[in-house]
Parts: structure tokens; C-alpha cells; sequence
């Protein structure tokens, strides 16, 4: 019996090892609406879609703006708010007509607050936003999660107002 002592000695000292090497859990996340907040002011433009990415063990916002009819996009540490980067994008030529008009720019209220007013409505968490034109018209789809359940919910970009559910996917 005594020969197996060394071996369940060995087997408690590794466990004991790989536990302390684990890397630790990543922190909860922000939040979209607070990492669009963070990329709006840093940027001094409009968000038009974000979502949640993990990328070489990173966790971050990617985040699409637009800024005087140019498109941009940035990266919003998930865990700490950071910007990471930012930069100027390609426009397609679906979005540069509507923002040559400077429809969105010019819009009463930023993506962030359309999206914490949500929250704050709902209870729920906004897990995902994107910019559509649905029969001509401006939509933000969002993503929302409530005790309920998964919801898509679609915003008028110059209001922040929910649009009826034609307007949503």
C-alpha cells in the first residue's frame, strides 16, 4: 500500500500546479452600451453597429461609427472600457448615400443612449446591434436578452423609439 502514496502524492502536487497556472476567468464584460459610449466620445462620431468579439484571448467591442459621412471602426477593451484602436474603413456604397445626406450624423440622440434607455426599460442586456435599411428606412436591429428570453428588437436611429416589428428581421 505504501507505493501508492508516492503516486497520489504526485497526482495532488500536479493538480496543484495546473491550478496554479490556470488563467484566471475573464471579468464580466461592460457592456455594449457603455463600450459604444466609450468609442462615440473617444471618436466623436456616431456608432452604427457593435457586438462582442474574443480574439487571441481578448475580449473586446468591435465597434462601426460614422463620422462625417466616413465610416470607422474601433475596438473597446470588454473588461476595462479601454480603446484599444481605431481607424478609418472602407464605406459601401449602400451606407454612403445615406450618410452623404447626413442623415444619421445629424441624429438627436446617440446609439449609446437608445441602448441604455432599453436596458433600463427592459431589465435586459443588449447583446448585439446592427445598422439596416428596411424598406427605406434607417433601422438599428438589436439583440436584446431579457429573463424572457432573446428578443430582436428594432430602433429608429434619430429617435432611439422602437420601430413595429415589419421593420425587424
Amino acid at each position: 500500500m505504501t507505493k501508492f502514496i508516492p503516486a497520489a502524492a504526485a497526482l495532488l502536487l500536479a493538480g496543484t500546479a495546473i491550478a496554479a497556472t490556470a488563467q484566471p476567468l475573464p471579468a464580466e464584460p461592460i457592456g455594449i452600451a457603455r463600450a459604444v459610449a466609450i468609442a462615440e466620445k473617444g471618436l466623436s462620431a456616431r456608432a452604427l453597429e457593435a457586438e462582442l468579439e474574443h480574439e487571441k484571448g481578448q475580449l473586446f467591442y468591435e465597434i462601426e461609427l460614422v463620422r462625417g459621412g466616413a465610416l470607422y471602426e474601433a475596438r473597446v477593451d470588454a473588461t476595462n472600457g479601454k480603446l484599444l484602436s481605431s481607424g478609418k474603413k472602407r464605406m459601401e456604397s449602400l451606407w454612403a448615400s445615406w450618410f452623404a445626406k447626413e442623415k444619421l450624423s445629424k441624429a438627436p440622440r446617440p446609439l449609446s443612449a437608445s441602448l441604455a434607455a432599453l436596458e433600463a426599460e427592459t431589465g435586459g442586456k443588449v447583446e448585439e446591434v446592427g445598422f439596416d435599411i428596411e424598406k427605406g428606412r434607417a433601422v438599428y436591429e438589436v439583440e436584446l436578452t431579457t429573463a424572457a428570453g432573446t428578443a430582436e428588437i428594432a430602433l429608429d436611429p434619430a429617435t432611439g423609439k422602437r420601430l413595429p416589428s415589419i421593420y425587424a428581421d
